[in-house]
């Protein structure tokens, strides 16, 4: 397994000491704290009035090599320092690699040439040069335990404030992309006018979907083994438009961290450090708690499992995907003391509801 590259909070800490490095590799599918990284290195190049001059934005899809080398070789115009930034650099092809690794080996020291890009191949040059000399930088995607703190620290930036139910609401409904969450977020402050505090139903309402038929309802009717009312919320949740797949990865994750909780138990963990060592909001551990009452470490790798297989039916086959994501429902809340649900060749076909 590949090495992970360092992460935006150590470049922050580097910029923030003045360090600027003379070539970065920044990669990672979280693309909006990569924009905010290259926005920074660039910040901490150059003063507002040199970026005329002395900023190139190039496309590994478009560029040449050869300009990419030229451009950084050049020297800064009335500054100290130029910066050439490459996106999409995993997508330069032919002998542009070679090109701009040969450039990199022996950088111009007035220069900060960045290669962004989502998925680098670091067993090759130039990629491979920068992360041994430190200067890879990965951006990922939050867990949910930091997406809730992220969101209330994006609010709060304006002023306002969320509560803690209507963060986990939101990153629920949304998922981990900070750039859809971001826009959400935007479209919250309209809805809410003049008011300073945004609620779990000023959510409901802007994300499109009654808080009592989504995802996150839909894991707490699992977990607390509640079959006709998982139904229901799956039934209304494909009635809407929701993605099989995005189902399925969001019961994954929470699946995962219900066995992550019962791993930290049988470990003796103390119980202040489950939320974040299972990725899971300090404001929902006690619903996951419950869960934990009737669902054992057994029971979250046979859900696990399950899903996978719904995952790859539903994609595959060519089965109804409401047949496959009614059967996956009620084998999730399957076990001694299960409310009994309705059979899923009726739900399917309409039958017997």
């Amino acid at each position: 397994m590949a090495t992970r590259g360092a992460t935006y909070e150590t470049l922050r800490a580097e910029l923030a000491r003045g360090t600027v490095r003379t070539t970065y590799v920044l990669y990672g599918e979280e693309d909006l704290l990569l924009d905010e990284g290259l926005e920074a290195i660039v910040g901490a190049a150059l003063g507002a009035a040199d970026r005329g001059f002395n900023l190139d934005i190039m496309r590994g899809t478009e560029a040449d090599g050869r300009d990419i080398v030229a451009r950084a070789s050049s020297f800064p115009m009335m500054a100290d320092r130029r910066v050439v930034v490459v996106r999409d650099a995993d997508k330069l092809t032919g002998r542009d690699p070679e090109l701009v690794a040969s450039y990199v080996e022996r950088p111009s020291p007035t220069t900060s040439l960045v290669l962004a890009g989502t998925k680098p191949d670091f067993r090759r040059k130039p990629f491979l040069t920068v992360r041994r000399e430190g200067g890879a930088f990965e951006f990922r995607p939050l867990q949910e335990d930091a997406l809730v703190s992220w969101i209330a620290a994006q609010v709060a930036r304006t002023g306002r404030r969320i509560t803690p139910g209507g963060s986990a609401l939101l990153a629920a409904f949304v998922g981990t992309s900070l750039r859809d969450l971001t826009n959400e977020i935007d479209k919250l402050f309209i809805f809410a006018g003049e008011r300073k505090e945004i609620t779990e139903d000023d959510v409901s309402a802007v994300a499109g979907m009654s808080r009592e038929f989504s995802v996150f309802e839909l894991q707490k009717a699992i977990g607390g083994r509640r079959t006709a009312r998982a139904v229901a919320i799956m039934e209304r949740m494909l009635d809407a438009g929701e993605k099989a797949p995005v189902i399925v990865a969001s019961l994954t994750t929470y699946f995962t961290a219900l066995w992550k909780l019962t791993d930290l138990r049988r470990r003796g963990v103390a119980e202040k450090e489950h939320a974040a060592a299972a990725h899971v909001s300090p404001y929902y551990i006690r619903e996951y708690y419950q869960a934990l009452e009737s669902i054992t470490a057994a029971d979250c790798e046979r859900a696990i499992l399950s899903l996978a297989h719904a995952d790859e039916v539903s994609k595959t086959t060519g089965q109804d995907v409401r047949y496959v994501m009614l059967t996956l429902v009620l084998g999730l809340c399957g076990g001694d003391g299960a409310e009994a649900g309705p059979d899923p060749r009726n739900i399917a076909t309409g039958a017997g509801v």
